[in-house]
């Protein structure tokens, strides 16, 4: 699956592992879009940049790390620092919405009163995450 920033100076591939679309209300999600980041979880190590001068790589914690646009800004993934898991933008991938499917939303416990999905998804606190992580550890 192909996929790019909004101007265009960064272009990437991965494969993606479903359709199925995953929410992150935590608060670094939030301030770095600006609103919730809606992602796919893609075959761990299979991101590959084919366009990269205006990539750039922030170390958002002790296990994970964002990659984004410098020029335009774009968020384009999140991913463990030891490559096991990794996400990308769904809305920077060249994929038909009609194919996917937004299953789980993460840091329900962050989520913000004053918007809601309408549709059911799996729910998991920061608690829950973090002991995701730890047990990948």
């Amino acid at each position: 699956m192909k996929g790019q920033c909004l101007c265009g100076k960064t272009h990437f591939e991965a494969e993606i592992l479903n359709s199925d679309v995953h929410v992150c209300h935590c608060t670094m999600c939030r301030i770095h879009t600006s609103g919730v980041i809606m992602t796919l979880d893609i075959v761990p190590k299979s991101l590959n940049f084919t366009a990269n001068s205006a990539l750039k790589i922030y170390d958002s914690s002790e296990w994970g790390e964002r990659g984004f646009c410098s020029e335009c800004g774009t968020s384009l993934f999140w991913r463990m620092k030891n490559n096991e898991y990794c996400n990308v933008n769904v809305f920077a991938l060249d994929l038909p919405e009609t194919d996917l499917h937004l299953d789980s939303e993460i840091y329900i416990d962050h989520k913000p009163e004053f918007y809601a999905f309408k549709n059911h998804t799996k729910q998991m606190t920061e608690a829950e995450v973090l002991q995701l992580f730890n047990e990948n550890e």
